[in-house]
């Protein structure tokens, strides 16, 4: 029995189990969210909030932070901006809505934004008295440049596609017309839609090199790919004056080297999921934590146009063949919490019984012959792309080990983030680690998931990278869409997990915890914590970090 090469494959994943927690765990010691589920005892955890007492704020000093991705350049509406994107942005652009700490909507640049009736219709009241950084005023013809200049981009512009025309009415009012119903609409100007660029970088042929926004912080000097974005603060700032003199953002993508560079002093405050480092920092002396739950999803995603996970069976066999569990404890450090579909449980979309395959590796083994039977093949093999993240490399590793398990062949690719996106974002590949759906409210997912969305002939690429294709699924969104009643749109947000787990288009993990970690001499922190900062839409709470002189 122990010969047969189940249990060799058993004893193989036993050995990386080990040596992954190993690796993790002695890399961290070497070196505001409302979900409260996960691993409590594993640390005194005296940094796991802002402090209370602070004294006053203090005017002053450069804070330099380091993140764990490169971005691909500073315009938001054509750059494709991950958490870190999005993180950088907030200093130099504002966006027409933003959210409150109880995560609630609430305007920006906008002072309103209204529907009609059906939702066919929105009304972008703007405020008044406000200049882009170049001196250009903020209105109603700026708004409507960025938005149908948004719209023009290739993909990423779909997520406009119901927008049919943007009209000024006034100096200080848009009207936005759509094709269909869209209730929801506003949501997305609080995330990277919603920022608001000077009409001078529209259609500029450096503007992905260009930041010219409305916010608390302007470029400082000039920016190219690879090198740190330096921002100071803007005196001209129509709203809260920023306390710090600016800010450097440096992307240290490798998570021991970010951790390494908070503890040496060679940065201030770092943006991290790496499990040892947010256990870590919990209970350091001279470091300060905040954590966030409300974040994004980590899962594997497939492609549902190509082989194998074309047929339904090898997508079942991979479900069924994930330990989430052993995955979270082995990599995770057991902070994560697990995850069978894009909402948490303190979330009002979530789904008791979302119908997601357990762990069995019996039914996986099933499922792998099913997909031979149906399609001929001698072996279910596909390859995983990854980035060069160590933790999401060290994930991708323990996957590969439990499909093996069960007769799955999964080779890996690893790339950098940039090139891993750009393959993503045409449907280049057959699974991919990936993170998404860190939204407020789920419409900001319909692009995601609604079939309209996937790649149509003769395009590049679509939305819906994993080219998901499901009519139960399409009638959801739809429904929760077309309806301004709140308890009917949650019903059918709700109805969207069941028809999507279905289809098994996503291999899930585990709802992602972040950290910003910061040493002791960054004040401020309860404002990121209050407001959150692992959610995919602006963060309005620069202005409030402070450093102490």
């Amino acid at each position: 029995m122990s010969d047969s090469p189940r249990a060799t494959a058993a004893n193989g994943l036993t050995k990386i189990v080990v040596g992954l927690a190993a690796l993790v765990f002695l890399a961290g010691a070497c070196s505001s969210g409302n979900d409260t589920t996960t691993s409590e005892d594993a640390t005194e955890q005296v940094n796991r909030g802002a402090p209370e007492d602070e004294g006053p704020p203090q005017d002053g000093g450069t804070l330099r932070v380091a993140l764990g991705a490169e971005i691909d350049g500073l315009n938001p509406i054509q750059a494709r901006w991950s958490l870190e994107g999005n993180a950088i942005g907030s200093s130099i652009y504002d966006g027409l809505m933003t959210f409150d700490e109880d995560r609630n909507l609430v305007p920006k640049l906008a002072e309103s934004v209204t529907p009609n009736a059906d939702g066919t219709v929105w009304t972008i009241a703007l405020r008044p008295d406000i200049t882009f950084q170049d001196g250009t005023p903020f209105d109603a013809e700026a708004v409507k440049a960025n938005l149908e200049a948004r719209k023009a981009i290739p993909i990423s512009g779909d997520s406009l596609r119901p927008v049919d025309t943007v009209t000024v009415v006034d100096p200080l009012t848009v009207e936005v017309s759509m094709s269909s119903p869209w209730f929801g609409f506003e949501y997305l100007l609080a995330a990277q839609t919603g920022y608001m660029v000077a009409p001078a970088m529209i259609g500029a042929p450096d503007s992905m090199q260009m930041a010219i926004g409305t916010g608390p912080f302007r470029l400082d000097g000039t920016w190219s790919p690879g090198t740190p974005v330096n921002v100071a603060r803007n005196e001209n700032y129509w709203g809260e004056r920023a306390h710090l003199d600016g800010i450097q953002f440096r992307a240290l993508v490798d998570q021991i080297s970010r951790t390494a560079a908070l503890e040496s002093g060679d940065v201030d405050l770092i943006l991290t999921q790496d499990p040892a480092a947010v256990t870590a920092f919990r209970d350091k002396d001279g470091f300060i934590q905040v954590e966030d739950f409300a974040a994004t999803e980590a899962f594997v995603m497939l492609n549902l146009s190509v082989p194998p996970f074309d047929n339904i069976h090898a997508r079942r066999a991979l479900a069924y063949a994930t330990d989430r569990n052993a995955l979270n404890q082995a990599v995770g450090g057991g902070i994560q919490q697990d995850a069978d579909q894009p909402f948490t449980p303190s979330e009002q979309y979530h789904v008791e019984d979302s119908g997601y395959p357990s762990y069995d590796p019996d039914l996986a083994a099933q499922e792998v012959q099913a997909y031979k039977d149906d399609t001929g093949q001698s072996t279910l093999s596909f390859t995983l792309k990854t980035t060069s993240a160590t933790q999401q490399k060290a994930e991708a590793e323990l996957l590969q080990a439990q499909w093996s398990e069960v007769g799955i062949d999964a080779s890996l690719d690893q790339t950098e983030q940039a090139t891993f996106l750009a393959n993503i974002f045409v449907s280049d590949f057959q699974a991919a680690m990936f993170q998404n759906f860190g939204w407020v409210n789920p419409e900001n997912n319909y692009i995601f998931w609604h079939s309209s969305y996937a790649k149509q002939p003769g395009q590049t690429g679509g939305i819906n990278f994993g080219q998901i294709r499901s009519t139960e699924l399409d009638d959801a969104l739809d429904g929760a869409r077309s309806t301004s009643d709140l308890e009917q749109r949650v019903e059918q947000q709700k109805n969207a997990v069941r028809a999507m787990n279905a289809e098994v288009p996503y291999i899930w993990m585990y709802h992602t915890v972040y950290a910003l970690a910061a040493n002791d001499n960054v004040g401020g922190l309860s404002a990121p914590q209050g407001l959150g900062f692992a959610r995919q839409d602006n963060k309005p709470w620069w202005p409030q970090l402070w450093l102490k002189q």
